[in-house]
């Protein structure tokens, strides 16, 4: 599963949130982990999935493309 970005983006800009806090949510240690994510370096595993989808109140199927 590919995480949509531009989606990701929309929802953590809308809801306030910086890219450290959403990192620090996911339990990433460096600050640029949250920025490769959105930014396509990077894919979050199944489990990360889930929680970014708890945290923006969305499915996990509407944080993926396809």
């Amino acid at each position: 599963m590919k995480l949509n970005i531009e989606k990701a983006k929309a929802l953590r800009k809308n809801r306030g949130y910086s890219q450290v806090y959403v990192g620090d949510y996911l339990g990433y240690s460096t600050k640029s982990a949250y920025s490769q994510l959105e930014s396509g370096k990077r894919q979050p595993s199944l489990y990360r999935l889930g929680l970014l989808s708890k945290l923006y109140g969305v499915t996990v199927d509407e944080l993926v493309e396809g």
